[in-house]
């Protein structure tokens, strides 16, 4: 049997992956911008420079999903799938260091996207040259796919997924390089979101106790959630985290001098496995409930979703996926396997449902994404790097 590690570890380049993630970070990949076609231009550049083939897979029409593959040949075994996003969300304003200038300072690579997810791109990128390096020594295949529009409404994974159950693909292991600081994410609360409309009585401010006021209402809805925010805390899963509301945005009046008819509030939602979509919704009619019945209040309400359910994954801790990938990660010197819940949502969502086996595990931290000086500390991209590689060399190599 193979020493993965001391092949890998012979052949490994420490500067190639944080490299790329520069040039990665210097290429402004906005959602829904020309960008993503550039840096997908770039990665199928790295590919086929390094002999990987590839394949673009068109998103409505102006963007592409970028999928490459290594086919193994010592014939069939399991299939492997890295997955990331090119997009990035806008660059914003703030920056103390240029935010497409893709400087390194005191170990850590800035710019928008470096953590969310560039860095793990570029780890992935490298794993996949180390890999198709040592394809004549390997079953399966590695299959990366790398998709626009994470940031905006996941229309690129929706796409591949599309496609891969047209095909009747078959995928057994599936990674998504989303910032996690390196440590294993066994899956993510589902995220969806609600809009409450109150509605009340518009009069003259000179007279404002002829009227009823949908704002002040609204604000004591917005301070009940809050509180049962707070309670829904105690409910947490020790792998995905507690259900959770959040008010993220708040419209209502017309004028300082007019009692407002409506307010709207959008408020922002995580499920469980064992706290449902439906559960939540329930949750916010008992709230708003709750106030009019402490307020004495007439005022009127609806409550409607207007962002689509993307529900939960998860993966037993006691997957096979599970231990190979603790075995990489023990393997790299300093580096010990850590779980921890991974707060937000991502495209793990999409292949749990369809049944693929999908840990979450890349560089960086999620509370650097979408900040000014986003950044991901450079050693983490080549520990992501090394522990992709050799995880799947492992996995296609008949351990």
């Amino acid at each position: 049997m193979a020493d993965w590690k001391a092949l890998l570890d012979n052949e490994f380049d420490l500067f190639e992956p944080i490299s790329l993630a520069q040039r990665l970070v210097r290429i402004m990949s906005v959602s829904r911008t020309e960008g993503e076609v550039e840096i997908a231009r770039f990665i199928a550049n790295y590919f086929i420079d390094n002999g990987i083939p590839v394949e673009w897979q068109e998103v409505d029409g102006k963007r592409a999903n970028l999928i490459a593959e290594i086919q193994g040949a010592l014939g069939e075994g399991p299939v492997l799938l890295f997955n990331g996003h090119m997009d990035t969300v806008p660059v914003g304003s703030g920056w103390t260091y240029p935010p497409l200038g893709g400087e390194i300072v005191q170990n850590r690579l800035y710019g928008r996207g470096a953590c969310d997810m560039k860095g793990a791109l570029a780890a992935m990128m490298y794993a996949a040259k180390m890999v198709a390096l040592f394809a004549h020594s390997l079953y399966g295949k590695l299959k990366v796919v790398f998709v626009v529009d994470e940031e905006e409404e996941n229309a690129g994974i929706r796409e591949w997924m599309k496609a891969y159950r047209m095909r009747r693909e078959v995928v057994d292991y599936a990674i998504v390089g989303e910032p996690t600081g390196l440590n294993i994410s066994l899956g993510h609360r589902g995220v969806a979101a609600y809009r409450i409309e109150v509605r009340g009585r518009s009069c003259h401010a000179a007279v404002a106790e002829q009227g009823i006021n949908a704002v002040y209402y609204a604000a004591l809805v917005v301070r009940a959630l809050e509180e049962k925010r707070k309670e829904l805390s105690a409910l947490g899963d020790p792998d995905l985290g507690a259900p959770a509301v959040s008010v993220g945005k708040i419209l209502g009046g017309v004028a300082p001098n007019v009692v407002p008819e409506t307010c709207f509030l959008e408020v922002d939602v995580r499920t469980l496995p064992s706290f449902s979509l439906e559960k939540m919704e329930e949750v916010l009619r008992e709230v708003v409930e709750g106030v009019r019945e402490r307020e004495g209040a007439s005022f009127e309400y609806t409550i409607t979703q207007c962002i689509p359910h993307l529900p939960p994954a998860r993966i037993s801790k006691d997957s096979e996926l599970v231990e190979f990938l603790s075995r990489s990660i023990a393997d790299i010197p300093g580096e010990v396997p850590t779980f921890s819940p991974f707060p937000a949502s991502c495209e793990a969502s999409f292949l749990v449902e369809a049944g693929i086996p999908t840990l979450i595990f890349g560089p960086g931290r999620i509370e650097e994404a979408h900040s000014a000086n986003e950044f991901v500390p450079v050693t983490q991209i080549v520990t992501a790097g090394r522990v992709y590689a050799l995880l799947a060399l492992r996995l296609l190599g008949g351990e």
